[in-house]
């Protein structure tokens, strides 16, 4: 398996060989482009990544300088970039692509198709259902890029297909329903439902924790 530079791996993981381990971020891929091009994978001038103990790791990448908690799980193909730290406990399913620059706490779950861009905040045991999107660009590529990352508090679901517009914070224990469009930041433990989405309050029966970890 690809092992870049000093990435560091705990205890009792399993790293499937298909997998990119500490993959070098674009500045440290210039440094050590000649050796990159000649099969060479350690290099002193790439940080690496860390794993914690007793992780999984299908096949994907894991970028230098991102860090992944203790019990990861990953499915396949997902990508974890440069700076991003994820806390303990957590699953990312397959085809989940997490940004740079993003805070992600503990015990949370992304199932497939999840997308959170460069500078997302999430809490601890969030859920993201199916092909959940993150967004953090207003304008793209018509303005000058000024990313406005999105909040998710503690125990947090989204539903499938549903999409987060730039800048907004979910509140605690809220509950964003499948295929909502959210435009604007949702009160703690309400739900969030609709095109664009409306607010109301959360029934009783929901107002809980999520039974993540």
């Amino acid at each position: 398996m690809p092992i870049f530079g000093k990435s560091k791996i705990g205890d009792s993981c399993f790293i499937d060989p298909d997998a990119l381990i500490g993959y070098p971020h674009n500045s440290e891929r210039e440094k050590n482009k000649d050796e990159m091009m000649e099969g060479a994978t350690v290099s002193l001038d790439i940080e690496g990544c860390v794993i914690g103990s007793n992780s999984i790791i299908r096949p994907g990448a894991i970028y230098s300088t991102a860090k992944v908690g203790h019990n990861t799980r990953t499915g396949h193909n997902f990508l974890i970039r440069e700076n991003t730290i994820i806390g303990d406990g957590c699953l990312i399913g397959t085809n989940v692509v997490i940004d740079n620059n993003c805070s992600i706490g503990d015990n949370c779950s992304f199932q497939t198709g999840a997308y959170i861009p460069t500078g997302t905040n999430i809490g601890n045991r969030v859920f993201l259902g199916p092909n959940a999107s993150l967004t953090n660009d207003k304008t793209p590529l018509r303005t000058e890029y000024n990313p406005e990352p999105i909040t998710i508090e503690d125990d947090v679901t989204i539903g499938s297909n549903a999409t987060l517009m730039p800048g907004i914070t979910i509140g605690e224990g809220a509950f964003v329903a499948g295929g909502a469009v959210v435009t604007k930041d949702v009160p703690a433990w309400s739900l969030a439902k609709g095109c664009p989405a409306v607010f109301s309050e959360l029934p009783e029966s929901l107002k809980k924790p999520n039974r993540l970890g």
